[in-house]
């Protein structure tokens, strides 16, 4: 578990380095470490909160804050964090929906790095 933990404090520091939180990192990891499948997502999210509020504050301290444009992704968002939250599925299809995302992720990820040079 202390290995988990160092990956974590990784994790949490490069994603707030950019100004993410790292959730889908947190899961992976989490499913690697055969965590309980009942707790992932509760710790996941723990994790994200703590790191995407450390963000927020820096954010709005240094006056880049835009209700304008913030609203509207409140008003989408909020609503369909607790319908995803409200679906109940199985471990062996939540790793798969994560490994499909993830790797299409990366892949994306890759080929804009490829378009950019």
């Amino acid at each position: 578990m202390i290995i988990l933990s160092i990956f974590f404090l990784i994790t949490s520091i490069l994603y707030s380095s950019v100004g993410f939180g790292g959730g889908s990192t947190y899961l992976a990891l989490m499913l690697i470490w055969e965590i309980p499948f009942y707790i992932i997502p509760i710790l996941a999210l723990c994790c994200n909160i703590i790191v995407v509020s450390g963000n927020s504050i820096n954010y709005v301290r240094s006056g880049n804050l835009n209700l304008n444009l913030l609203v509207p992704y409140l008003i989408g968002s909020i609503p369909f964090a607790f319908f995803g939250a409200s679906i109940s599925i199985s471990k062996e299809l939540f790793e798969i929906i994560l490994f499909i995302i993830l790797f299409i992720a990366g892949i994306l990820l890759l080929i804009k790095k490829q378009i950019i040079q």
